[in-house]
């Protein structure tokens, strides 16, 4: 605001004021910028006053230095004017502040010639075969010699203490190393079109890598595990930078490299996610089987799903802003295969490591979508039900716990406290979390599920039961998930066991009308396998032999098209709808890593194919039964 109000005021053109104040460019470029004095300041003695126009002019030689850069590497002269108002108000301000006679002038000029030499530095570099990691600080150094001012300025009103003023600006050089890699990442392509010196571009071209294609050769930044590096060496000079002010008082700067370092760890983990996803996606097979009998079906998706399952027992699948989920995804798997009695026994072994892995979650915390992630509600309803479904004993602290996410009217939410995950999102775009702590019937069913399991007689039991019961027909509604389907399929499931016949024959009739002409269940994208096995093994609970045809074009539709590695097509059926949103609508979401709004990529193949396993396993099971 201060920097908005001392802009408006000055006696120049509508035009450069609204250019000045551009949200664009201020929302594109770091925050701390607008107030980078400031981040030092408790070091030093400086009243407010004086501190306000430091930030106002060390934000106008911000501005006028990029629109610098720009001139020099794109020769755009139309900032010409407006790098001039910039320079000027901010000397201007300066000069009100230390006079022309200060000390201060001669750091300002200092780091004039520091930015200079950064230029030609640059060009130097760009011709060198061999650069040493020293020779890039300094080049970080010198092209953030105007940030070093923010210092400069403050040491000039009290020169006493030259080793706090040392340390600080020894910070500050190896923040400046850490954010000029990042920097080189970001703009890997267009310095490479540009011929500019680029550590990533150096680092690349030592490989050797035989293209020239700037998007063939970003992607090798991330395969040969450049990037990867990259970040795990800001984080190093991140640290550094703070060891060096770990006794000053600099709160805010602490903050600044703090976040930074925050920063590089998420990028090495969407890095690591994204090779994880490419080399999946390069090893799954798009071949189909063109004949294949219903038992060498059932066994090929067993042989897949068991050479999916990780050294630690995990089961890997979906991807979100929370990254890749190893606990969820494991106790959904988990939930699948010990539910079947011949599925359990051939999946002994498996059965026996995932749940070591989930054992090893923290005693007093419920489980997360993954082990970096806040618990849920839902992530919880399968490891209690994969639990229950082995004889394990469940924690009466953590079921508890559970149940504290049951709401009076007897729904459950997927999360239960909106201050921890806003923290956990870390998103300045999401404020709002409404909805997503709000009741969801999908997860509520498995809620319901896992009660009519454990405990019949318990009050949370009867709370659930009567939420369905009352209105049974608008509660069906998904919130995490593309099709009503997944909710009818929990649903009936409960109305099974409790043999409840009315409820779940109109379940079962209900799902029937879904069915597609070639035997396929669909969701608003198109036919889907994952909804196709859930809803045949719905139909199955049918008692009689009503639905046998119905059931067997089902099948027929499944058999025709698993693939020869034993999976079939991914679903991508997790919807994450705007965290705000309490009813989502039923848009078309676009399939993508990260966001709201969006669908979720399944990725591995596996809660299509552990649930297409177990309904070809309980419907050869009953096939088998009936032959004889």
């Amino acid at each position: 605001m201060k920097f908005h109000n001392y802009i408006q005021q000055l006696n120049i053109s509508n035009d450069l004021k609204k250019l000045i104040l551009d949200e664009g460019f201020m929302n594109k470029n770091p925050h701390y910028y607008q107030n980078y004095p400031s981040l030092f300041a408790t070091a030093f003695s400086i009243s407010e006053k004086e501190l306000n126009m430091l930030d106002i002019a060390g934000y106008l030689y911000y501005q006028a230095t990029l629109f610098t850069d720009s001139l020099i590497d794109e020769k755009d002269l139309s900032k010409f004017s407006l790098i001039t108002v910039c320079q000027e108000e901010s000397i201007k301000i300066l000069t009100s502040i230390y006079g022309i006679e200060n000390d201060f002038w001669k750091f300002w000029n200092t780091r004039k010639d520091e930015y200079l030499q950064a230029v030609y530095l640059e060009k130097e570099l760009s011709k060198k075969e061999m650069v040493k990691i020293e020779q890039y600080e300094i080049l970080a150094d010198k092209k953030a010699a105007f940030g070093k001012i923010a210092i400069d300025s403050l040491f000039s009103f009290n020169q006493k203490d030259a080793s706090l003023y040392q340390k600080l600006l020894l910070s500050h050089k190896y923040f400046s190393v850490a954010f000029q890699i990042n920097d080189d990442i970001q703009d890997f392509k267009e310095d490479l079109k540009k011929g500019q010196f680029n550590w990533a571009i150096y680092s690349l071209q030592k490989q050797n890598v035989p293209n020239n294609d700037p998007e063939i050769l970003e992607k090798y930044l991330y395969v040969r595990g450049i990037s990867k590096k990259m970040y795990q060496l800001g984080i190093e000079y991140c640290e550094k930078a703070l060891e060096i002010v770990l006794t000053i008082d600099v709160p805010k700067w602490k903050q600044i490299l703090l976040d930074t370092k925050r920063t590089f760890a998420t990028a090495i983990i969407e890095i690591d996610t994204y090779l994880e996803i490419l080399t999946s996606e390069i090893n799954l097979s798009n071949k189909k089987n063109s004949s294949i009998s219903l038992k060498d079906s059932i066994h090929s998706a067993i042989v897949f799903l068991k050479s999916k399952q990780q050294e630690n027992g995990t089961w890997r699948e979906y991807v979100n802003q929370g990254g890749i989920s190893n606990i969820w995804s494991t106790a959904f798997i988990l939930s699948k295969i010990s539910e079947n009695s011949s599925l359990k026994l051939l999946f002994k072994d498996e059965i026996t490591k995932a749940l070591q892995f989930l054992n090893n979650n923290p005693s007093k915390t419920l489980w997360g979508y993954n082990t970096t992630w806040i618990e849920d509600s839902d992530s919880t309803n399968f490891v209690f039900l994969s639990y229950f479904l082995n004889n394990k004993t469940i924690d009466n602290q953590l079921l508890s716990r559970w149940k504290s996410f049951q709401k009076t009217e007897g729904a459950f939410s997927t999360y239960s406290k909106s201050s921890n995950l806003i923290t956990t999102l870390n998103d300045k775009h999401i404020t709002d979390v409404t909805g997503w702590i709000s009741n969801h019937n999908c997860v509520s069913a498995v809620s319901f599920y896992f009660l009519a399991n454990q405990d019949l007689e318990s009050q949370e039991y009867h709370k659930i039961k009567a939420y369905f019961d009352i209105n049974l027909k608008d509660r069906i509604k998904a919130y995490w998930w593309t099709n009503d389907i997944y909710t009818y399929y929990y649903l009936a499931k409960t109305y099974h066991l409790i043999k409840e016949t009315e409820k779940l024959d109109f379940i079962i009739d209900q799902v029937k009308m879904k069915q597609n002409a070639n035997g396929s269940f669909s969701d608003n994208y198109g036919e889907n396998f994952f909804y196709t096995g859930l809803a045949v093994e719905i139909l199955l609970l049918r008692s009689d032999n009503s639905l046998d045809l119905v059931i067997e074009k089902s099948i027929s539709f499944l058999l025709k098209n698993q693939f020869v590695d034993g999976s079939w097509e991914n679903s991508n059926a997790l919807q994450i709808p705007d965290a705000k949103d309490i009813n989502p609508i039923n848009s078309k979401f676009p399939v993508a890593n990260y966001g709201i709004n969006v669908r979720a990529k399944e990725f591995n193949r596996l809660f299509t194919t552990s649930s297409i396993l177990k309904s070809l396993s309980i419907y050869g099971t009953e096939s088998n039964s009936k032959t004889f």
